[in-house]
């Protein structure tokens, strides 16, 4: 923008001022006079005018007997000044009152019914106008502004009218202007209804409030304008929206200023972007006065004052003097407008030019991008109709491969969207870019695009009438057929990826149906290989996280069947049937199917062996019919379903898709477990569905839909987990390849559950002593390219040992001089080894270190050679195929006998004798009563070591002083070394354990004392 003398706060300035307040409260309407005639008020209305003689008053006729015209200066009390005037006396001249004064008047009725106007006040001036010659009306329109149908007239000589219903009107030329008939003098009056001023320019009018500011004025005695100067400014007349302006001058000898701007307002039209075309505008003084020029401003729209050719204006512009300024436009692409402002001291102050352009250019293409699928591309380009401000003809595709350029014609399409150029190969090197043609020309070649490498595409099976061959579209949705093959097998139908994305499986349906797998990478096509046919259809692929089966649904007597086929062919195994929609679960090893085995069917997870046993359901879904799409998430944290027209995810509670066009026939999910849904509806259409963070679905609008489909695969180069162990030890090892990412790619290896950080890892990864439970291994790559790739693996972890125990020796106490040892352990694993350990004590001691004479023995048969007068206490413990060491076995304790010859004879009477038949061939016995026989022991158990005959007695025994028990050696045939328990003891006994004869005549023999500390 360019200033030039800005003025400071003018009159005009101030007169607008007055003028917006007055047209911001049309409310108020301006001092009233009432219509001449009217009998029916009772109440006159005054009005004051000023003449030559005075103040003069004139009022409204009612009915009264007569009328008094009364006046009131400053603080001093009403006085009469007319005295009785007469009924038919309208109009009083105050010849009293001196100039300069002001003062108020009413007017009083008189009469019986007595009543007083309104007071109206008014000054009477210092100096009476002088009359002078100068007639004009002269209208300044304000053209340059908003649309107007007044024009810019100055006419003469002008004529008033008598008052007339409360106005006067003023007429030169084709101009009328319609007043109240008295103003009370000089100075601002605001007109506030918007029927107090009538314009009239030819044969329109309008009514309009407006703001008059009066400078001369007086009427005569008779009520005729003698003369009158005044600028008025109108600025609510219909179809006339900026504020008209007139000077007024009527037999006055005052001048006015007036200023002209030719032209009123200028369009530069199409201007191509870089010209810089100006035009001039000349300013004309049409006034008698001089008028001012104070500035200049133009701001916006590539508009300004030309630098080159500056304003000539001078300060004061001479009546019937031009000068000129001119406007230089600088177009951006499009229309474009602003308003040159001139500054200057006519009563508008402030004259407004509308200058307009449109600028035009060529255009530049938008949104140019190039899409990969594994061997074909897309161009595409937005379709813009209009650019550079001009209609756009069409586009050129540039295609750039070996230094060589070639252009493609494509002319603009009939309504707006999305130009999309499939090519069903890609040459090594090709780059692409666009250009686009307008009305102007062509425009400039946008950068060059290579064609990508990709690491994804969605493979869908084409409907009729596409041949039922295999598409692919990139992410976007734009649809590329494969290229053509010659090995092709068609029509084709279901189509499933392989977990590293470099195969796929289809079935096609000729004369029987055939399952296939078909390597599918980046610039190659394989053979198909077949994998089975079958009479019946094939449907519902799923191929194994990995790699090694695909599982698929075919009907059996009318009812669906589950099959699981190894990927490389052979004879399917029949899960089981009244099961549907197979999906793998992350563990390579079950599946998620529709179980009709319930009722109603449910969703349940089922082995992947013969039989399908059931191994859970899922919760809150509703029943999910035969026909009907199941798909497991990558990571196994969805399980999404197709339910009439929605996708839902199973749960509780369960989440219900946007509703799409038609029933849901396909379902294929992100393969690395993120947050994506493709559904295949009835329509043949696929939409792209999101989870939000609160795994509600919504529909997502970046995949356009591609239409006639029969079924819908998401491949993605991926890395695969290698098959792993149902269950697995502590320190796991996990095996995978990653063949189909590109050379330098990394990878980290994270045990979800574990608690453990994400580690740089190489396959196999391994990670030691994880606890018993459930696991998510979750293996990423991140390729040099940026792109990346995750896998997961659901894996059960057995950290426990076996749960082993001693089975032998069964008894508690032998004379044997070896004791076989039995062992055994329970684990789901398969047991490994064993590892055997004993502790022994003597009769009056306490337990020594335990000794291990077997480690990591398979024997669960040992012998263990045991010494007289000792307990043994023998444990075991076992460690299973995953190398987990199970905890020792509770202790199993025996003991072995001392010899008699270790019992002290307490007593005379006793006898020792010797014989190969008793233990260690000796032997202590007596016929008498009362003898007794002693032994200092620690125990708890107690095993007496004798002799039963026919002919044999009793013996008592004593712990200390106290009874426990008297054993009867009596049996009908003799029997040695006969191993006798005693009454346990509920505390370990520490004294002298004491055996009395307690028969006499007949034979107590003691052989031997055992002692247990348990």
């Amino acid at each position: 923008m360019r200033r030039a003398r800005m003025p400071a706060l003018s009159r005009p300035a101030l007169f607008r001022t007055a003028l917006a307040a007055a047209l911001a409260a049309l409310t108020i309407p301006f001092i009233a006079h009432a219509a001449s005639g009217d009998e029916s008020v009772a109440t006159p209305t005054a009005q004051v005018f000023p003449t030559r003689q005075g103040i003069g008053i004139t009022w409204t006729p009612v009915d009264a007997s007569g009328y008094r015209v009364e006046r009131k200066q400053a603080t001093a009390d009403w006085q009469d000044l007319s005295g009785p005037l007469t009924a038919s006396t309208t109009t009083w001249i105050d010849e009293t009152i001196p100039a300069g004064t002001t003062a108020d008047y009413r007017v009083a009725t008189t009469g019986t019914d007595p009543a007083t106007s309104t007071e109206v006040k008014a000054t009477r001036v210092t100096e009476a106008p002088a009359v002078g010659d100068i007639d004009v009306l002269a209208l300044d329109a304000n053209r340059g502004g908003p649309p107007t149908w007044l024009k810019n007239e100055i006419a003469s000589p002008v004529t008033a009218t008598a008052p007339t219903d409360g106005s006067r009107t003023l007429t030169a030329g084709s101009l009328k202007v319609t007043l109240p008939a008295f103003v009370a003098g000089p100075g601002y009056h605001d007109l506030r209804s918007q029927t107090a001023v009538t314009l009239t320019q030819g044969e329109r009018s309008c009514t309009s409030a407006a703001t008059l500011r009066v400078t001369a004025v007086s009427y005569t005695p008779d009520l005729q304008l003698e003369t009158f100067a005044a600028s008025l400014a109108a600025g609510t007349c219909e179809g006339a929206d900026p504020v008209a302006w007139y000077e007024i001058r009527y037999r006055s000898a005052l001048g006015y200023q007036a200023l002209s701007i030719t032209p009123e307002r200028h369009d530069f039209g199409k201007v191509r972007h870089g010209e810089m075309p100006s035009t001039a505008f000349t300013l004309k003084s049409t006034g008698i006065d001089p008028v001012r020029i104070t500035g200049f401003s133009i701001f916006g729209g590539g508009f300004e004052l030309d630098p080159g050719a500056p304003e000539n204006c001078p300060s004061s512009l001479q009546p019937g003097e031009t000068c000129t300024a001119t406007v230089r436009y600088r177009p951006s692409v499009g229309p474009s407008s602003t308003t040159l402002r001139v500054f200057d001291s006519t009563a508008l102050g402030l004259h407004s030019v509308t200058v307009s352009g449109y600028g035009v250019d060529v255009a530049e293409a938008q949104n140019v991008d190039v899409r990969s699928t594994f061997n074909g591309h897309t161009v595409s380009w937005r379709s813009l109709q209009r650019a550079g401000g001009t209609a756009v003809l069409g586009y050129n595709l540039h295609r750039y491969l070996n230094g060589a350029e070639t252009t493609e014609w494509f002319p603009e399409k009939a309504t707006e969207g999305t130009f999309v150029v499939p090519k069903p190969t890609t040459e090594p090197g090709t780059e692409y870019a666009v250009s686009v043609v307008n009305e102007v020309g062509e425009g400039p070649v946008s950068t060059r695009l290579p064609v990508p490498r990709t690491n994804e595409q969605i493979v869908v099976t084409q409907g009729e009438p596409d041949s039922r061959d295999l598409a692919a579209a990139e992410k976007f949705g734009h649809v590329v057929p494969f290229p053509a093959d010659p090995n092709s097998v068609k029509p084709k139908e279901a189509v499933a990826s392989s977990p590293d994305g470099q195969s796929l499986v289809y079935v096609t349906n000729t004369t029987e149906r055939t399952l296939w797998t078909q390597k599918v990478t980046p610039g190659h096509l394989g053979v198909p290989v077949k994998l089975w046919s079958s009479a019946t259809p094939i449907t519902r692929l799923s191929w194994s996280p990995d790699g090694t089966r695909i599982a698929f649904q075919a009907p059996e007597n009318d009812r669906p069947c589950v099959y699981v086929i190894a990927a490389t062919g052979g004879t399917p195994t029949k899960v089981a049937c009244e099961l549907s929609s197979p999906s793998w679960m992350p563990d390579a090893r079950t599946l998620v199917v529709s179980d009709h085995r319930l009722s109603p069917s449910r969703l349940a997870t089922i082995e992947a062996t013969a039989g399908g046993t059931r191994i859970s359901t899922w919760r809150g879904q509703a029943e999910v019919p035969a026909d009907r799409p199941v798909r497991v998430s990558a990571d196994g944290r969805w399980v999404a379903y197709g339910h009439g027209s929605t996708v839902r995810l199973a749960g509780d509670p369960e989440r219900v898709s946007p509703t799409l066009d038609a029933e849901v026939r396909e379902l294929t999910l992100d393969p690395f477990g993120g947050d994506w849904v493709l559904a295949l509806t009835a329509s043949g259409r696929v939409y792209q569905l999101g989870f939000d963070l609160g795994g509600q679905l919504f529909l997502y609008d970046g995949l356009k839909s591609v239409t006639n489909r029969a079924d819908v695969a998401w491949q993605r180069l991926s890395l695969t987990i290698k098959p792993t162990p149902a269950l697995m030890g502590p320190d796991i090892s996990i095996p995978f390849e990653a063949s189909a990412l590109p050379a330098g790619t990394t990878f980290s290896c994270e045990v979800k559950g574990s608690f453990r950080e994400a580690v740089a890892c190489t396959s196999p990864f391994t990670t030691p002593e994880l606890s018993s439970g459930n696991y998510q291994v979750v293996i990423g790559a991140s390729a040099p390219d940026g792109t990346g790739a995750v896998a997961f693996r659901n894996i059960t972890v057995d950290a426990t040992g076996p749960v082993a125990r001693m089975t032998g020796p069964a008894y508690q106490s032998s004379v044997a001089a070896t004791v076989t040892l039995k062992v055994s352990a329970t684990d789901p694993n398969g047991v490994a080894s064993y590892d055997v350990q004993y502790r022994r004590a003597t009769s009056a001691g306490p337990y020594g270190d335990y000794v291990q004479p077997w480690t990591n023995t398979t024997a669960t048969s040992m012998s263990l050679a045991v010494a007289a007068g000792y307990e043994y206490c023998v444990s075991v413990r076992a460690k299973d195929k995953f190398g987990n060491l199970g905890q020792w076995s509770a202790d199993r304790c025996f003991s072995r006998p001392f010899d008699d010859r270790s019992l002290a004879l307490a007593s005379t009477g006793w006898t020792r004798a010797t014989g190969s038949t008793f233990y260690y061939g000796t032997t202590t016995q007596t016929t008498a009563y009362g003898k007794s026989l002693t032994r200092t022991v620690q125990g708890k158990r107690f095993f007496l070591v004798a002799t039963r005959c026919p002919t044999c007695g009793s013996v008592a025994v004593y712990a200390g002083n106290r009874h426990l028990t008297t054993v009867n050696l009596a049996y009908p045939t003799t029997h040695r070394q006969v191993v006798l328990g005693l009454p346990v003891q509920s505390t370990l006994f520490s004294g002298t354990l004491k055996f009395v004869s307690a028969s006499s005549g007949k034979l107590v023999q003691i052989d031997g004392l055992a002692v247990g500390r348990t």
